[in-house]
């Protein structure tokens, strides 16, 4: 008897089942026992960044400051120095084992149209080792530091932790041993759901550490193309010519800020951002174990 390839049942699984989860969110948000359940087989421990696109933080602007809404001025740059880039770059270089996703379950259970299915997520650690080798490949730290390079230009936004869905679906063993790095589209994202989830299961997907959004009213002409869904997470409204972000929900991708022509929407990482993020993001899983 031929053994049983758990991976590609769970695939089937997902892609049956991925619209399905705006549903369960919200379910989880008006019942207390099943948000316990769902907490404990899905989201227990997780503990994951949104990194802003690294075009977000070259800054648009003319002069050397910017007042923004909180009378506050901030420098304006051509471009950072340090980018939300490098923290991946870091995590790749330090993991011994690194594992590509032939495809991105996302994106293909949800039949995107916009963005390539072959972008697939990139998994660090040695949980890395016993994905199903019909899902994708191992790959070199040169190839790794590639992937994560097209998926900035094709205009993904990068996510970095540990996802206990993850480990589950691809049945890699403890959570503890299985890094994720995703790339994601605002229509096809796991984590549009965020929104719908109870707070404490939401707040283990947040924006990168010494990341700020500012947003200027006056250079704001209401054209709207920020709200018509470049939000991966559809925090943002246009609404009665007035645009609104949800500041509570947002997670910094960037998106805004690149798409906005009037360059009334900003992205700041403090100096010691990388830094801060990567303390935060080394002790997850330890990528150097054999």
């Amino acid at each position: 008897m031929s053994k049983i390839d758990f991976s590609q049942i769970s695939v089937r699984v997902i892609r049956l089942t991925f619209n399905s989860r705006f549903f369960l969110a919200k379910a989880c948000q008006k019942f207390f026992p099943m948000a316990w359940a769902v907490d404990k087989l899905f989201f227990e421990g997780d503990d994951i960044q949104v990194l802003p696109r690294d075009d977000a933080i070259k800054f648009k602007g003319t002069g050397n400051t910017m007042e923004v809404e909180v009378n506050e001025k901030i420098p304006l740059s051509v471009e950072n120095t340090v980018l939300p880039s490098q923290i991946l770059r870091e995590m790749i270089q330090r993991s011994k084992y690194l594992f590509i996703m032939d495809s991105c379950i996302c994106r293909t259970s949800n039949n995107c149209k916009n963005y390539p299915h072959n972008l697939g997520c990139l998994f660090l650690g040695k949980g890395s080792k016993r994905i199903s080798t019909k899902l994708g490949r191992k790959v070199s730290t040169q190839e790794a530091i590639e992937h994560v390079e097209r998926c900035q230009e094709e205009g993904l936004v990068p996510i970095i932790g540990r996802n206990k869905i993850d480990s589950i679906w691809l049945s890699t063993g403890p959570k503890e041993e299985l890094l994720s790095i995703c790339h994601c589209c605002q229509c096809c994202c796991l984590w549009k759901m965020t929104p719908n989830l109870p707070k404490d299961i939401a707040e283990s997907f947040y924006p990168m550490i010494g990341a700020k959004i500012y947003f200027n009213e006056d250079l704001c002409s209401a054209c709207g193309l920020c709200a018509e869904g470049v939000c991966f997470l559809d925090v943002i409204k246009n609404i009665n010519g007035k645009v609104q972000r949800d500041p509570d929900k947002c997670r910094i991708c960037g998106r805004c800020a690149e798409i906005c022509p009037k360059g009334a929407v900003i992205i700041q990482i403090s100096d010691d951002s990388v830094k801060r993020s990567l303390e935060r993001v080394k002790p997850l899983v330890d990528v150097k174990s054999e």
